[in-house]
């Protein structure tokens, strides 16, 4: 898929996601995509995604029909180190709309550092002291 033919997504309130503060090797993590454009106008939802075991984006798409548009994750059962992801929107009318973006509205995926959870913590009291 060419950036040049995603636009940015603008209003940003029209297809938005709050990415998590952080993903734990031990625990499985649900990512969660919202869309205020009409069903009726939408062709598809859809995830990328990649971890540091597969190089290239996998395209996961969303039932249109569920009231919630959210992706699984289990680092358990697919072990890995570093997870990327960005969502996207088709319309019926041939626009695509991605989130995240950035200012020149090119799509920036998020990507983690998949933590594990002593580590993590420990670090984070060492902080607070």
């Amino acid at each position: 898929m060419s950036n040049s033919s995603i636009k940015p997504s603008k209003p940003r309130t029209a297809f938005f996601h709050h990415p998590p503060k952080v993903i734990f090797h031990s625990r499985p993590f649900d990512l969660e995509v919202f869309s205020e454009f009409p069903r009726s106008n939408t062709e598809k939802i859809s995830i990328f995604y990649r971890t540091d075991a597969q190089p290239r984006y996998i395209e996961k798409t969303f039932d249109l029909a569920s009231q919630r548009h959210i992706f699984s994750f289990n680092p358990k059962d697919k072990p890995t180190k570093k997870f990327s992801y960005f969502f996207t929107i088709e319309l019926k009318n041939g626009s695509v709309y991605a989130t995240p973006i950035d200012s020149a509205g090119m799509v920036v995926p998020h990507t983690f550092e998949v933590e594990d959870p002593l580590e993590y913590y420990k670090k984070r009291s060492m902080k607070s002291d």
